[in-house]
């Protein structure tokens, strides 16, 4: 759920889907990650009259590292921050800016069941809201709503009685739709725009979710052995547009007043209930997993189920959890899947393929599919000689080709096939007890004479049987002698070239017992 909960990814994923649909992802304030977007940023400010931003830490919570800003010397571009252009014009209650804690449960991802729960928490900042100004912009009390940074400011007045829901700094999600209504907004709208935008943001890691659910559960057919509930922050403008700010991924329910813990004690127990978590269904599911452990080491094979039988056993698990969920919802409501909820698979679709870009996996399913679609016949290239080649590049009147030039295959301009015939390298021994000699083709090619006249030729045939190298590693006169010296002091005595006396007691051993040449 980092996808979504941590806010550099949930910019990401929203910002890739919006540029796909401008028009139905417009729900979240425009949003920049630093130092990426740092040049956008820039223009941006740039751009407009009056700017303020808000700059957030990408992985943080409690409100810490917030600040506001409309210049960009104030950002560090060497620090990782998430920055949102600042909505200045909020609705407002009692001159107090606020927000919405709304709280889904999300009970699969394959296919995605998401519920939101009636009753949240809204949040009231403790001093009366001005549009940002240079002598406000500091008060972090009149433009956060955040209950970390509130609790400590002396005006923050506490919910004391969970019955009056709607007094205080902190008031329930129930009171606040209820003093809408009473203005004359209309609710049930308000809320299924917001429903929309939970369903569509989920959308945009749905098929991340159901890949690392199916990596870890691949035996679960009732795909429900994970749940998670996150808390959605929702902010509404002046004309009650709804706007999403961050997910959180592990809500606070520490329940420091009532009201808390009558709210956040109804989300937990209502959940647990909803998605059937019992000491039952966890014997039965530790029982069944010995019984394939047992019959897999005394049979040594795994039972495996038919495709058509394991898609009746999906079916069949669904049924009776559809029939169970409509009967222990409580306070929480199915947004998702409901009637008419195929307009959000072009969503899921957008956001597949755009993982599987990023992935690689798509390029990796076309080459299979590639592979296994049979190949057309393709006529063989003809042979490009060097007569075709001179064509192209007029020779010489003087310069003739003979018949076997002609013949000659011209090297491929490939670079595949030029890297994968390298130089070919050959062995050769000057004497039977000497190592092969590693020397380039092309290079020994190009020498056409020799440098010197070999005044004795039988001296290059000579090979010396392997025990003299023994006898001669023996010598008390001289120290052991490598190959390479040996084939050094043969040169030397060819040439003419003056060596050293332990070369020329070397050699002089060697032609003194002709018994052991060849």
């Amino acid at each position: 759920m980092y996808l979504i909960s941590r806010k550099n990814y949930l910019a990401f994923n929203l910002g890739k889907l919006k540029k796909l649909f401008p028009n139905s992802y417009n729900f979240f304030p425009r949003t920049w990650v630093v130092p990426c977007d740092m040049g956008d940023l820039k223009s941006f400010l740039l751009s407009k009259k009056n700017p303020y931003v808000i700059v957030k830490p990408e992985a943080s919570c409690q409100g810490r590292g917030i600040y506001i800003t409309k210049k960009i010397d104030d950002i560090n571009s060497d620090e990782r921050h998430v920055v949102q252009e600042y909505l200045t014009k909020p609705y407002l209650i009692d001159d107090l800016k606020f927000d919405l804690r709304i709280y889904v449960l999300i009970t699969s991802c394959d296919p995605l069941r998401i519920f939101v729960h009636e009753d949240g928490l809204t949040r009231f900042a403790t001093e009366e809201y001005e549009k940002p100004s240079s002598n406000n912009v500091e008060d972090m009390c009149m433009h956060l709503t955040n209950y970390a940074i509130n609790k400590n400011n002396p005006n923050f007045v506490q919910n004391e009685d969970p019955e009056c829901d709607d007094v205080g700094h902190k008031r329930s999600l129930i009171s606040t739709y209820e003093y809408l209504q009473e203005e004359g907004y209309d609710i049930n709208g308000l809320k299924e725009r917001i429903d929309d935008m939970i369903i569509k943001t989920l959308c945009s890691v749905q098929p991340n979710l159901s890949h690392h659910y199916r990596s870890c559960q691949p035996e679960d057919y009732s795909r429900a052995m994970c749940f998670e509930v996150l808390g959605f922050d929702v902010i509404i403008d002046k004309k009650l547009n709804p706007y999403v700010l961050e997910v959180n991924h592990t809500p606070s329910f520490s329940t420091d007043s009532p009201l808390d813990r009558k709210i956040k004690k109804r989300v937990i127990s209502e959940a647990l209930e909803l998605v059937n978590v019992t000491l039952q269904n966890r014997k039965k599911y530790y029982k069944k997993l010995k019984e394939e452990v047992l019959k897999r080491t005394m049979t040594g094979k795994l039972e495996r189920i038919p495709k058509e039988e394991k898609q009746e056993l999906i079916e069949t698990l669904q049924k009776k959890r559809n029939n169970y969920e409509k009967k222990h919802c409580g306070g929480y409501r199915k947004i998702y899947p409901i009637e008419n909820y195929e307009k959000y698979n072009k969503y899921i679709e957008a956001a597949d393929n755009l993982w599987q870009e990023w992935t690689g996996a798509k390029i990796l399913r076309t080459r299979k599919i590639e592979a296994k679609s049979p190949v057309p016949s393709v006529p063989p290239r003809p042979t490009r000689t060097m007569s075709n080649f001179s064509r192209s590049k007029p020779q010489s009147a003087n310069k003739k080709l003979s018949e076997a030039e002609k013949i000659i295959e011209r090297p491929s301009s490939s670079i595949f096939e030029r890297l994968s015939q390298p130089t070919i390298r050959k062995f050769r021994s000057t004497a039977g007890y000497l190592p092969g000699v590693v020397y380039d083709e092309k290079k020994d090619m190009k020498k056409d004479t020799p440098n010197s006249v070999n005044l004795l030729p039988e001296c290059d045939k000579i090979a010396i049987k392997p025990r003299i190298y023994n006898e001669i590693n023996c010598l008390p006169t001289s120290k052991p002698l490598s190959h390479r010296n040996t084939a050094y002091t043969l040169k030397d005595l060819l040439i003419g070239r003056p060596a050293s006396s332990a070369k020329i007691k070397h050699m002089e051993f060697v032609f003194r017992n002709k018994q052991y040449l060849a």
